[in-house]
């Protein structure tokens, strides 16, 4: 018996024009899934490229936050070291007022252990460089003398030097008159007291 040669062959019944068709259908579609795979992806990629500035706008806000926190704190910073230098100068100025009143305190001290009952001082200057001078009142020439002689011993003073001599009336109210005095100036160098330099001098004594 013979075989039928066209058994092996595709039978297909279609007009020829579906059959050219059917030839397309393929490409079409491998076409239309990859523009549908592609707007996925392109949505995939704009999703999360959206999600990803999104975390960055945060984090940026968090950091400007952050650095208004930092900038705050900064300027706490910087004004409580403009109190600390306020207050250092202050304290120099105490510091100094205090040496000034003990350097002085002691110089009225060391006046009135030489002051004579008859001198009666009116006012006294000392400069920083420890010179000095002051006005004074008293009866007459010679106890401004001695007076003079008083300061030039005292191991306090030096250079003690007569500016002037004014004889005035000065009125007493307790008698109710007028009597003659003699307005005087003296300057000189006052020398502050060394506690090692007065320790040598008393052991030497």
């Amino acid at each position: 018996m013979a075989k039928n040669k066209y058994t092996d062959r595709d039978i297909n019944l279609l007009p020829e024009e579906y059959r050219e068709k059917e030839k397309y259908n393929f490409p079409r579609l491998f076409f239309t899934v990859f523009i549908i795979l592609l707007l996925a992806a392109s949505a995939y990629l704009y999703v999360s490229l959206e999600n990803k500035i999104f975390a960055r706008e945060n984090q940026i806000a968090n950091l400007e936050i952050q650095l208004e926190s930092i900038e705050k704190i900064i300027q706490e910073v910087k004004n409580l070291e403009k109190d600390r230098e306020l207050l250092a100068d202050r304290v120099k100025v105490v510091e100094s007022l205090i040496t000034t009143q003990s350097r002085l305190t002691r110089v009225l001290g060391d006046f009135g252990g030489t002051i004579l009952p008859e001198v009666w001082l009116n006012n006294l200057s000392l400069s920083s460089n420890n010179t000095f001078s002051f006005t004074a009142d008293t009866f007459n020439n010679y106890l401004i003398a001695q007076y003079m002689n008083t300061l030039k011993d005292s191991e306090r003073f030096d250079a003690i030097e007569l500016q002037y001599i004014r004889k005035q009336n000065t009125k007493i109210p307790e008698l109710d008159k007028n009597i003659e005095t003699v307005n005087f100036q003296l300057s000189g160098v006052f020398i502050p007291y060394r506690p090692d330099y007065e320790g040598k001098i008393q052991e030497n004594k």
